[in-house]
């Protein structure tokens, strides 16, 4: 069996350290709000600069509610 070594960037890092304190129900509560919160912020981000950019359009949008993207079984 292969011995690998996996390399942490600094964000797991913090978050692994972050997660030592974690020590009953109510503080993994607070910490899956505050990744949500972020998560929120970051995808939001992410909305506005595809919608300044043009990438996402109103329309594209509309138009997803009646896109099928099935897969072919052929």
């Amino acid at each position: 069996m292969e011995n690998t070594r996996l390399a942490l960037n600094p964000a797991q890092y913090e978050l692994l350290n972050t997660l030592s304190v974690v020590h009953d129900e109510e503080d993994m509560k607070d910490l899956k709000q505050t990744l949500v919160k972020f998560l929120d912020r970051v995808l939001q981000r992410e909305f506005d600069r595809l919608m300044a950019n043009g990438t996402l359009t109103e329309e594209k949008i509309a138009g997803w509610e009646t896109e099928h993207m099935r897969t072919p079984y052929k």
